[in-house]
């Protein structure tokens, strides 16, 4: 997709999901798989999912100074979404949906 005005050498292309896909949700996860958006903080992005809602789920965060963001090198910020499976001794977690977050530039992207 080319902006009106901009250099013929420069691209920019953003994947857009059709609407009706937009509307559904898996498991309560707000966002599609490799949705990306913006939020102003961690706290707003943990407040979105926490206002899904995401049966049984549980949300980890963890830091990696390993993983950095390619546009401004910052360490990117894990958010797991995992949710219980069964009860008692055979209990165990499943990965719901997997962001990551860059606090410098305020983008997050849903991972799986």
């Amino acid at each position: 997709m080319r902006k009106a005005g901009s250099d013929p050498d420069q691209v920019t292309s953003k994947m857009a999901h059709p609407p009706r896909v937009k509307r559904l949700t898996l498991s309560g996860v707000p966002h599609l798989p490799f949705q990306e958006f913006t939020v102003s903080s961690l706290e707003a992005l943990l407040n979105i999912l926490k206002k899904a809602r995401i049966k049984d789920s549980e949300i980890e965060v963890s830091t990696s100074e390993d993983s950095q963001h390619t546009t401004c090198s910052k360490p990117m910020i894990h958010v797991l979404v995992m949710t219980a499976k069964g009860e008692g001794p055979g209990e165990h977690k499943d990965l719901a949906a997997l962001y990551q977050y860059c606090p410098g530039c305020g983008s997050a992207v849903r991972v799986l």
